[in-house]
C-alpha cells in the first residue's frame, strides 16, 4: 500500500495540472568554423594576426509561457539563455561568458498592446538587426561592427561597470560605455499595436545602478531611454523607422578614437538616432540607413566635451530557390569633437554572403566580411584577432550551420 501511495505522489509530480500553462522550448545554434585575419594597423609593435576558432554567433535556448487571464489579455514569461557549446568555460564563473541570460522578461498583452519588466534588446538596437541581410547581424558583416558604436567594440550589454570606484587617476574612475547596439537590463517597456500599419515601443531603465558622491567622483544615474516608431502597412512592399536613444551618465566619450585632448566632466548624455528605410521588388530587398551618434559631457573645464560621428549602411537581399544571397557595405565617417574634426577615424565594412537552406530547420552559411580602418579609427569584426586596434584591416571568413527548433 505504501509503496503504491509512493508511486503515485511520484508520477503526480512529473503530470502538470490541466490548469497550467503551456511552456513552449524553442532555439538556435549557429555553430561555425571561421578564419579570420588582422594586419598590425598603426599601433607601434603590433604584428599582423592569423587564426581560426569556432563561433556560436547568437546560439540561445528559449523556454515561454502564455497564459489566457481573460478580457482578451494574457501573463507572458519568456527566459533566453546563451548557447555557446564550443565554450568550455561558458556561464562559469570567472569564465568569458559567465552571464547566461538574454532577452528575457515577464509581462502582460493585450489588444492594448504590451508592457514587459526584465532584459531587452531595445527598439534602437532592434531597427538595426531587422534591416540586417547578414541574417539579422548575428555573426561576421552585421552592421553592429559599425553601426550604433565610434569603434573599439561591437556590442556591450547591461549597465553595471560603467563607473568604477578604484579612486586612481580620472579616467580611471569612468570607465564608459560607448555601443547603442546594446542589451539592457533593470529594463521596463511598452510595445503598442499594430495602428494600420504603424507601431512604436518605448523602453526605460530604472535607477538600479545610481551612486552617490564620492571625495573623487560625483554621484551618477547611468540610465538608458530608447523610443522608436516603424511604418509598415500590411502587404506593402516598404517600411520606415526611426528611433531615438539617450544614454544618461555613460560617459561613451571616454571610449571614442583618438581621445587625446577629451575633457573629464560631472555628468554625461550620449544620443544616438537613426532613420531607416526598405523596399522590396520581388524577391529582391534594399535597406538603407542612416545613423547619427553624439558623446556630451556636462562639467568639462578644460578639452573637447563633445564627440559626433555619422555612419550610413546599404543592404541587399536577394531570394534563390535553394535560400538567399545577403549583402552590405557600411561606412563610418571621421568623428568631430566641439574643438576640430578627429582626422582618419573612419571605416567601411564589406560583407556578403550566401544562406543555403538545408531544411525547414537547417541551413548552411557561408560569410565573407572586411573592415578597412583609418589609421586612427577602431571598427573591429568579429572573432578578428586584432579587434579595435587602430588602423587595422580585418577579413573573416565564416562556415556555418544554423539550426532552429
Amino acid at each position: 500500500m505504501k509503496k503504491s501511495l509512493i508511486a503515485v505522489a511520484v508520477a503526480s509530480a512529473f503530470v502538470a495540472p490541466a490548469a497550467m500553462a503551456d511552456v513552449t522550448l524553442s532555439g538556435a545554434i549557429n555553430l561555425g568554423i571561421e578564419v579570420a585575419k588582422s594586419t598590425a594597423g598603426t599601433t607601434p609593435g603590433a604584428q599582423s594576426l592569423t587564426r581560426t576558432l569556432l563561433n556560436s554567433n547568437y546560439s540561445h535556448v528559449d523556454l515561454e509561457s502564455v497564459d489566457d487571464i481573460g478580457g482578451g489579455n494574457k501573463v507572458i514569461f519568456h527566459y533566453q539563455l546563451v548557447a555557446q557549446p564550443q565554450n568550455a568555460s561558458a556561464g562559469n564563473p570567472g569564465g568569458p561568458n559567465e552571464n547566461f541570460n538574454r532577452n528575457s522578461f515577464l509581462g502582460i498583452a493585450g489588444g492594448w498592446g504590451a508592457f514587459k519588466a526584465g532584459t531587452n534588446e531595445n527598439v534602437y538596437e532592434r531597427m538595426m538587426y531587422t534591416a540586417d541581410p547578414m541574417d539579422g547581424a548575428l555573426g561576421p558583416g552585421g552592421n553592429l561592427m559599425i553601426l550604433g558604436t565610434p569603434g573599439g567594440s561591437a556590442f556591450q550589454a547591461g549597465i553595471a561597470g560603467v563607473v568604477a570606484g578604484n579612486p586612481g587617476a580620472p579616467l580611471g574612475l569612468i570607465l564608459g560605455q560607448a555601443d547603442f547596439y546594446r542589451r539592457t537590463d533593470q529594463t521596463i517597456w511598452y510595445e503598442s499595436p499594430n495602428f494600420s500599419g504603424f507601431s512604436f515601443e518605448i523602453d526605460r531603465t530604472l535607477s538600479a545602478f545610481k551612486t552617490s558622491s564620492t571625495a573623487t567622483l560625483p554621484g551618477l544615474d547611468p540610465t538608458v531611454t530608447s523610443i522608436g516608431g516603424k511604418f509598415q502597412p500590411e502587404g506593402a512592399p516598404f517600411y520606415v523607422d526611426l528611433s531615438f536613444e539617450q544614454h544618461k551618465d555613460f560617459f561613451g566619450i571616454v571610449q571614442a578614437p583618438a581621445t587625446a585632448g577629451i575633457g573629464i566632466g560631472t555628468s554625461s548624455k550620449d544620443t544616438g538616432a537613426q532613420i531607416g528605410a526598405g523596399y522590396t521588388i520581388g524577391d529582391l530587398t534594399l535597406n538603407v540607413r542612416f545613423e547619427a551618434l553624439k558623446y556630451k559631457e556636462d562639467g568639462v573645464t578644460a578639452g573637447a566635451s563633445e564627440y559626433k560621428r555619422n555612419a550610413e549602411m546599404f543592404g541587399v537581399k536577394y531570394i534563390v530557390p535553394t535560400g538567399y544571397i545577403g549583402g552590405e557595405i557600411d561606412v563610418a565617417q571621421s568623428g568631430k569633437t566641439n574643438l576640430k574634426t578627429v582626422s582618419d577615424t573612419g571605416a567601411k565594412m564589406y560583407s556578403v554572403g550566401y544562406f543555403h537552406n538545408l531544411s525547414k530547420q537547417s541551413q548552411l552559411q557561408f560569410i565573407y566580411a572586411r573592415t578597412d580602418n583609418d589609421k586612427n579609427a577602431t571598427y573591429g569584426q568579429a572573432g578578428a584577432p586584432n579587434f579595435g586596434g587602430p588602423g587595422t584591416k580585418d577579413d573573416v571568413l565564416h562556415v556555418s550551420i544554423k539550426h532552429t527548433w
